[in-house]
């Protein structure tokens, strides 16, 4: 007698409706078997959103930045949950999260809790300074943060993100900053991507390249390792990202996205499998499949505040413009551009001619 077959997915409910979740769904269109349905958190109430939950064979979600009241519901489908609640809820705080990391082996800054202007005080006695405070919950593109550079600087720190739990963490000289996204399947499968090197801009990532220049294979594997260990310890299933530090003798972990990364989009075209993809084969019981390059050097612009220089790319080869639909405004980000080459002399190029999406001084040849 033959093994019963685990039940088809034919209804995939996603919280969140904004640029991720779209492009989730996209991923797997051509799956008409498979509905996929996503769910404005915007526009939540409690009705609304126990209908979506009951009416969906299987649930996953576009952010981990989901409140607490919606959670609690999403507690009476537990079982239905990908990725599960338990990382869920690891990562939405970020305390919890650094104590997962280390229970999986993981190196990390230093940190210290703070619940009051007193803890600072604490942290800065524990750990010197500089430290980066931020807050434990939320907090994206450079929000909720704050570098503390001097003990005098400790009031006006509590009064500009305080007043709530936050974390400080020690300084991490680091060299540049790498991202490491894999997909990882119920059967325990995991896949990952080849690593990006990441430049940031007043907390915001600008662009993300491949291959980062002269990064060790002794580095990629600390990384791939690292992945593996916290998708496994916490029994993931879906897209995850790492976020790391590279320092001369090691990786850093910085901080951890239960889901796919904007670092990432550049798999959409870049990559033999997106990241979006292998997410929705993942938490439909499906296998993942390749996460190779499909070139020898791809990058990834992000499109802020103004979609006016991706004009720049429309006649540019191998070059893919992504629009979000956003309306402008300062600090958002409306789309990101897409690069691929032959090798890292003609991607660096295509980036030059590009400068007009990246600020003065922050491209990087």
């Amino acid at each position: 007698m033959s093994a019963n077959k685990p039940t088809k997915v034919k209804t995939l409910g996603i919280l969140g409706n904004g640029q991720l979740g779209q492009m989730l769904a996209d991923s797997i269109a051509e799956q008409t078997d498979l509905a996929v349905n996503l769910y404005d958190l915007r526009a939540y109430d409690e009705t609304s959103l126990q209908e979506f939950l009951a009416s969906n064979d299987r649930i996953s979600y576009e952010t981990e930045n989901i409140p607490a009241h919606i959670v609690a519901q999403m507690e009476s489908v537990e079982a239905k949950i990908f990725p599960n609640l338990t990382s869920l809820k690891t990562f939405q705080n970020r305390i919890t999260e650094k104590n997962a990391l280390r229970a999986a082996g993981i190196a990390t800054a230093d940190f210290h809790a703070v619940n009051c202007l007193a803890d600072i005080h604490d942290a800065i006695a524990q750990l010197g300074l500089p430290i980066i405070m931020k807050t434990t919950t939320e907090g994206y593109d450079g929000k909720g943060q704050f570098v503390l550079r001097q003990t005098e600087d400790a009031q006006a720190c509590w009064d500009d993100i305080g007043h709530r739990e936050l974390i400080a963490e020690a300084f991490v000289p680091f060299i540049r900053e790498i991202s490491v996204i894999g997909s990882r399947s119920e059967n325990g499968e995991i896949k990952v991507w080849p690593m990006t090197e990441n430049i940031h801009h007043e907390g915001i990532l600008r662009y993300s390249l491949y291959p980062a220049h002269g990064f060790s294979v002794e580095k990629q594997a600390i990384a791939q390792r690292y992945i593996e260990q916290i998708a496994t310890n916490l029994d993931y299933v879906g897209t995850i990202t790492l976020e790391l530090f590279e320092i001369e003798d090691n990786l850093i972990a910085n901080e951890v996205a239960p889901r796919v990364h904007n670092s990432g989009h550049w798999s959409i075209e870049g990559a033999f499998t997106s990241q979006f993809r292998n997410h929705m084969l993942a938490v439909t019981g499906q296998e993942i499949t390749s996460t190779e390059s499909r070139f020898p050097a791809t990058a990834m612009i992000n499109v802020i505040s103004d979609e006016g220089p991706t004009s720049a790319a429309s006649n540019m080869t191998e070059t893919y413009v992504h629009s979000y639909g956003k309306e402008a405004r300062p600090a958002r980000k409306l789309g990101h551009v897409t690069i691929t080459a032959k090798d890292t002399a003609e991607r660096d190029a295509k980036i030059s001619q590009l400068e007009g999406l990246i600020p003065a001084g922050v491209w990087q040849k």
